[in-house]
């Protein structure tokens, strides 16, 4: 165990939170693309870790794995109490879909990562445009209003921006296999 960990166990749990944050909200927000439901269930997950944080034998190097376990069972928990909703998956489908190797926790940090490095070559106009369209509760059409845009003009500006970032991220990777 590190110095800090031995020394005070809980204070290095604010710190692995929020560097595991990023890849534990995109394994969620996979599973529930709502915010409210992403945030609900973000809450419980954190709540539920901070609880159990004293029984991770080795935090540097579990935290993300185990955290995301805990995010996987949060999840199913929030859809079985959505269940009555129509346009809910079966849990059998969700589970399928949760269901994923353990190496796969450090491939979607690096995604992030690579994502990251990618959105910061875009111009500014093109990733505020993102971050609004995706991080923020504003639809579409309120957004193409504040850009004095047509919807399907904002739409399309999206679709061509995902496209360069997945072009993008895919470069980014292909470049550190050859490396």
């Amino acid at each position: 165990m590190s110095d800090e960990l031995s020394a005070d166990p809980r204070g290095a749990f604010p710190r692995l939170w929020a560097k595991h944050d990023p890849s534990i909200r995109a394994y969620v927000r996979a599973s529930l693309p709502d915010p409210h439901d992403l945030a609900e269930v973000m809450q419980n997950v954190s709540v539920i870790a901070w609880k159990k944080f004293s029984d991770l034998e080795d935090a540097e190097t579990g935290f993300g794995p185990w955290a995301s376990v805990i995010a996987r069972y949060e999840i199913l928990k929030f859809r079985r109490t959505k269940a009555r909703d129509r346009l809910v998956l079966d849990e059998d489908v969700a589970e399928k879909l949760l269901d994923e190797p353990s190496d796969s926790f450090s491939m979607r940090s690096e995604w992030l990562l690579y994502l990251s490095t990618c959105l910061k070559k875009l111009k500014k106009d093109h990733q505020s445009l993102l971050r609004q369209a995706y991080a923020s509760d504003i639809p579409i059409k309120k957004l193409a209003e504040q850009r004095n845009k047509k919807p399907n003009a904002v739409y399309q500006t999206l679709s061509r921006l995902r496209s360069a970032l997945a072009d993008c991220i895919e470069k980014e990777m292909s470049m550190k296999g050859a490396q």
